[in-house]
Order: C-alpha cells, then sequence, then structure tokens
C-alpha cells in the first residue's frame, strides 16, 4: 500500500483555494504523501508550499495568521523591517492600470520555508501558468520557485504576470484550471481538487463589471474542467462546496477551511477505499 504512487492536483480559484490546505491536511492525517504535485493558481502556490515538505497545519497556520484581517497582511506587506516596500508591491504605468506584483506577492505570502527552485522540492512539482500571446499552456517544472507562482497567479487586469524565458505569462487556470492530466502518468491513483466554484449573486444589487469578468472566467473554467474530466477522468475528483465565497475573499480564510472540512472527510474516505481495495 506504502509504495502506491499517488498524483494529486490542485487547481485554481482565487481565495476558495485556501480549501486545498484541508484536503493537504487529509494526507497528512493518513500518512500519505503524493509521488508528484501539479498545481494551478492558488493551488500552485500551496501546492509549492506542500511540495517543500511543509505539513498542512503549518500552512494553516501561517494562513490564518496573515489573513486574520487587512491590518495584519499591512503589517506584513509594508514591514521595513522584512524588506518590503508598497512600490515593490504594486506596479504603478503611466497611463496604464495599477497592478499588483505577482512575484513580489508570491515571495511575501509565502510560508518560510518553501523551496527556492521548483525542482527543488522534497515532492516534484509542476506549475501550470499560460503563454498569453502564445495561447498555450505552459507547465513550469524547474527554475526559480518566485515567477514560475507568479506566472500562475496572474490575474490579467490585477495581478500583473512575469515573462519567462521571453514569453508573458499569466493565470494557469485559463487554460488549465485543474491541472490533473499532468500527475496522471505514472501515477496508481489520481485525485484532483475543483475549487473553480461559480459566481456568487450580490444581494443587494446586481454584479459589478469586475463581478462579471471573474464570473465569466469561472463558468469557462468549469467547461475545461469538465471537458477534461469526460476525456480521461483522474480516479478521485473532490469539489469543496465554496460557492458562497468570492474570488478574492482572502481574510474570510478560516471560514474557507471550515466549509471545506466536509470535503477533507470525503477526501479521506476516498482515499482509505482506494488503498482497501489495492492492499
Amino acid at each position: 500500500m506504502s509504495d502506491l504512487r499517488i498524483g494529486l492536483a490542485l487547481g485554481g480559484g482565487g481565495a476558495r483555494g485556501l480549501a486545498h490546505i484541508a484536503m493537504i491536511e487529509a494526507f497528512d492525517e493518513l500518512g500519505l504523501k503524493p509521488a508528484v504535485i501539479a498545481g494551478t493558481s492558488m493551488g500552485a502556490l500551496i501546492g509549492a508550499a506542500y511540495a517543500s515538505g511543509l505539513e498542512g497545519r503549518l500552512i494553516r497556520d501561517h494562513a490564518e495568521r496573515v489573513l486574520a484581517n487587512k491590518v495584519q497582511l499591512a503589517r506584513l506587506l509594508f514591514n521595513p523591517g522584512e524588506g518590503h516596500r508598497i512600490f515593490d508591491l504594486i506596479e504603478f504605468k503611466l497611463f496604464g492600470p495599477m497592478l499588483v506584483n505577482g512575484e513580489t506577492l508570491a515571495r511575501i505570502v509565502f510560508p518560510p520555508g518553501v523551496a527556492v527552485f521548483v525542482e527543488a522540492t522534497a515532492i516534484p512539482l509542476k506549475i501550470v501558468a499560460t503563454d498569453f500571446y502564445g495561447r498555450r499552456e505552459v507547465v513550469i517544472d524547474n527554475g526559480p520557485m518566485g515567477p514560475a507562482v507568479a506566472a500562475s497567479i496572474a490575474i490579467p487586469g490585477v495581478i500583473a504576470g512575469p515573462k519567462i524565458d521571453g514569453r508573458l505569462m499569466v493565470d494557469g487556470g485559463i487554460t488549465n484550471p485543474v491541472p490533473f492530466d499532468h500527475v496522471q502518468a505514472g501515477s496508481d491513483i489520481t485525485v484532483a481538487i475543483d475549487v473553480i466554484g461559480g459566481p456568487v449573486p450580490r444581494r443587494a444589487k446586481g454584479p459589478t463589471n469586475f463581478d462579471l469578468a471573474l464570473g465569466g472566467s469561472q463558468i469557462l473554467m468549469r467547461q475545461i474542467a469538465r471537458l477534461k474530466r469526460e476525456q480521461r477522468p483522474p480516479d478521485i475528483y473532490v469539489e469543496p462546496l465554496l460557492d458562497g465565497f468570492r474570488v478574492l475573499e482572502f481574510f474570510r480564510a478560516q471560514e474557507i477551511l471550515a466549509a471545506a472540512a466536509p470535503a477533507k472527510d470525503e477526501l479521506k474516505r476516498r482515499l482509505e477505499a482506494h488503498l482497501a481495495r489495492a492492499s
């Protein structure tokens, strides 16, 4: 049973991706480790920490501390003692939009202990991004961790994507929102965690333009994920119920993790069932 190779795919979904921490805890509680991890967007960020050897409990503690409230995050972001400056985080361009620098953001929010290079992780890691002008998916499995994760989390119009090998990179969710196809080869069990969800209605008024843009992306991402599942389904596909949380509601970290608890239990049951059949 211990010789079984498990491939784990962590999908994109903004703040909903914090639910991945609960899924990692399920592995920890069962005494299991994936043989390979693929991550898109928030799945890439959390996957980088997990693949580096950090346990779910430590990642949870870090996320809950950093995202306790806006004041706490501001202290972290703009603490001169940590070497952070607002002009490093925010990109100001003449006649252009103000964007968050993805590489700086990743460096600030990473918990201590994340590998400096993608190929240096304890568990092999594949980070999914999108080549904007090339209009195709890019899988990054080597090179500096910061730019790789920054590429995967680069929401167009919100987070500035870096250039890697001369190519402008943006959010991996555009081309592969739940990248289970990159962990299927050589795996005995493939586990995919889908945190895409759907648009959240506003009670008092209709959606803003930003809501419409993000909601449209979510619909497209769900369609891509569904089509990929139909072609070659993973062994375990878990979708935590997170539709009550908006994509950028990171300060609801504790609520998101609480909402993911039933999915965590489901994942543990399904992993145990697969392992029992294989024993």
